[in-house]
């Protein structure tokens, strides 16, 4: 690897990571975003009531749950975000060092698989949420053949959707690749751009970073165009703090699609928020994440299309096809749509 190159996989590492604000974890209240006009409606009266609420590091991807959560604060909640860095959401629910997690679907229904009686009443984003990338030699999923791919760990989600992938192609992932455990999305990233790996999948609004730091990369495709279909991120929580708590879930859920109804029909404020809030995001960027993301149907503001039984019974057939669960889960289980609907029924998201 050259000097240059080092440099720039560790400015782009740099860069990627201060996407994420509070990246050392730890707990916080969450912040005021006025300039987004977030909570200035107050259809639910949360005072007295705090939510501690396990998320992952923050970036322009998940802005919506930070503007969800915001609302809540506006209706008199008092939010303690914990940026989850060790652990997953399943783990620090059941450690109870949070309420509610906002973290990838897998980890729900690996929970659910093993026992864990929880649920997922919203979704923070409600596609598939990752892009793969490769050098720009590489012109399609069969040409991996033979080279190495990033992956977060073994058990990881991006993992599991490569597998699946190169599966669909023809090619077994243990023999005719080499898949290299690496870390975060923005640690693939920097391996991709350092030359030690051929191929990454990252989160989309880490590709339009990327895109603008190297023209040796290319996109090979969206997740939810390679694979359609699948669960993304959830919000969830034990079905007992639910029914203790049913206007708090109704309230988290109207907040979920409120915030869904911001993104949809502001972009210019959702760019002009994400590059005030997250430090290194690119105006261009954000404006090309937007529309792809609008595109894919990461923010859908139908409740029936925010969280679908659907999406977490083909996400959970995939995980069980893998190896990643041992028996089959009835995504009846897993998702729960009436919090969603009463929230609609209120007029959150219209």
């Amino acid at each position: 690897m050259t000097r240059n190159r080092a440099l720039l996989a560790l400015a782009v590492a740099v860069a990627l990571a201060s996407s994420a604000l509070g990246g050392c974890g730890g707990r916080e209240a969450a912040g005021s975003a006025a300039s987004a006009g977030a909570g200035s409606d107050k259809r639910f009266d949360l005072s007295g009531t705090t939510i501690r609420v396990g998320t992952s590091q923050e970036q322009t991807l998940g802005l919506g749950f930070s503007y969800a959560l915001e609302t809540l604060q506006g209706w008199g909640a008092r939010v303690e975000r914990e940026n989850l860095t060790n652990v997953s959401g399943l783990e620090a629910i059941v450690a109870k060092r949070i309420d509610i997690a906002a973290r990838s679907s897998d980890e729900l229904i690996t929970g659910v698989s093993k026992g864990v009686d929880v649920q997922a009443i919203g979704a923070t984003v409600s596609t598939m949420h990752y892009a793969f990338i490769a050098h720009s030699d590489i012109g399609d999923l069969a040409a991996l053949r033979g080279k190495q791919i990033a992956i977060s760990a073994p058990g990881g989600f991006d993992t599991l959707l490569i597998r699946a992938l190169l599966r669909r192609q023809g090619l077994d992932p243990d023999r005719d690749t080499a898949l290299v455990p690496i870390g975060g999305s923005s640690e693939r990233a920097a391996a991709l751009l350092a030359n030690q790996v051929s191929a990454a999948v990252v989160f989309m609004d880490n590709w339009f970073a990327l895109r603008r730091q190297s023209r040796e990369l290319r996109l090979l495709g969206f997740m939810e165009e390679l694979l359609p279909g699948l669960s993304a991120q959830a919000i969830f929580a034990e079905r007992g703090y639910l029914e203790r708590n049913p206007q708090l879930a109704t309230a988290i859920a109207c907040a979920n699609l409120e915030a869904n109804r911001w993104i949809a029909t502001n972009r210019q404020a959702f760019i002009t928020f994400a590059t005030e809030r997250v430090r290194g995001a690119n105006q261009d960027a954000v404006a090309e994440f937007y529309d792809a993301a609008a595109r894919v149907g990461l923010y859908p503001t139908d409740p029936d299309r925010v969280l679908t039984i659907s999406s977490y019974q083909a996400t959970a057939k995939l995980m069980l096809e893998q190896g990643v669960i041992s028996e089959p889960v009835d995504a009846a289980r897993v998702v729960n749509t009436s919090y969603l609907r009463e929230a609609s029924a209120r007029g959150c998201g219209a």
